[in-house]
């Protein structure tokens, strides 16, 4: 639950999509109610997006139900978790606790489901040290 509500601006067609999809949005973890004439309120954010640009991101999944507006597959939802899972990633030049990226390398390194983004590109890549000679010219 947000401390402070967060007020998004849009058109009708983005309000109206999000507000037919409200059950999908809270199983998601959001928690949105119609604010008047363009805008929505969000009251409640899924905790690993705390931090993020969510006016963006509710503008995102708006944008994305009206694509799908009658089609909301197993698929789609899965799509919507992996977005919001790359929006709370951690990115190039953000300055994060020592704790938690040993933390993280070493769940990376121990759990074999760890091995890809949602987008499916490695997030690990395993190199034996012939291979590291031969980048280095060392063979």
């Amino acid at each position: 639950m947000l401390l402070s509500p967060i007020s998004v601006a849009m058109s009708k067609e983005e309000k109206h999509a999000l507000l037919e999809a409200e059950q999908l949005l809270q199983k998601l973890g959001f928690s949105i109610d119609d604010f008047g004439s363009g805008s929505v309120v969000v009251r409640e954010i899924p905790i690993l997006l705390d931090g993020c640009n969510i006016e963006q991101i509710i503008s995102e999944i708006a944008l994305s139900l009206m694509k799908n507006k009658k089609d909301v597959t197993v698929e789609f939802e899965n799509e919507l978790y992996h977005s919001m899972a790359c929006k709370a990633a951690i990115k190039a030049h953000d300055t994060n606790d020592k704790k938690e990226l040993y933390q993280l390398v070493k769940t990376v390194l121990e759990d074999n489901d760890v091995r890809y983004c949602p987008h499916g590109r490695p997030v690990l890549v395993v190199k034996s040290k012939k291979d590291m000679e031969k980048m280095f010219s060392r063979i």
